[in-house]
Formats: structure tokens, sequence, C-alpha cells
């Protein structure tokens, strides 16, 4: 399930990704990483509720505030990190290493009903 969480995570870091490097011709770091993370949570939902955590009850709510949470710790570390004079792709990268593995655990544990006897992804 992890390999599955990490390839969904790349699908949408890849968005991500891009729409942060389009917005940077126009936009400043923080409004681009903003949008950008954004848009890759939204694929990262689609992606985790039909093939990450298939066959798991969604709470969407929590989804919801799980995403908003990293979204907001994502654009705050870009924020910070071009603010102290880092490149905006370094601190993009930085920000995207620091909540990774935070937004496994929550929605592993929280977001989706984790239940040990459930049916293994077919």
């Amino acid at each position: 399930m992890f390999i599955r969480y990490l390839s969904a995570g790349a699908i949408a870091t890849l968005v991500h990704y891009g729409v942060f490097v389009c917005l940077l011709r126009w936009f400043a770091p923080t409004p681009s990483t903003f949008l950008a993370a954004s848009t890759g949570a939204l694929i990262a939902y689609c992606l985790s509720r039909h093939w990450v955590f298939a066959q798991r009850s969604c709470n969407r709510l929590r989804f919801f505030i799980t995403a908003t949470s990293q979204v907001l710790t994502n654009t705050l570390m870009v924020n910070l990190l071009t603010f102290w004079g880092a490149p905006p792709l370094l601190a993009q990268v930085l920000a995207t290493a620091a909540v990774t593995f935070q937004g496994f655990t929550i929605n592993h544990f929280w977001v989706f009903k984790h239940d040990l006897n459930r049916k293994p992804f077919q």
C-alpha cells in the first residue's frame, strides 16, 4: 500500500511541480505553490480514493482537512524558505519532503478507515 501511496504521490507531485513552474512565470513563489499544491491535492485525493486506499471508507471532510493542512504547510515552508533566500524550486523540494510522510500517516490512520481485515486490493 505504501508503494501505491508513493506512486500516487509521485503523479500528484509531478502535476504540482508542473503547475508550480508554469505559474512562477506570472506569480511569486507563495501563490504559485498554493495553487499548485491545491491542484496536486485534488489529484492525490482521486488516486488515493480509487487506487491506494480502495475498498476503504473515505471520510471526505477528514481528507479535506488533511489536504488543507498539507497545502498550508507546504505554502508556509516555501514562503519562509524563499524569504530566507532559497531558490523557489529548492524550497518546493524541501517542502514536499516535509509533508510526504505526514500525509501518508494521516490518510492511513485517520482519513481512510484502517481495517486490517479488509480484502487486499485487486
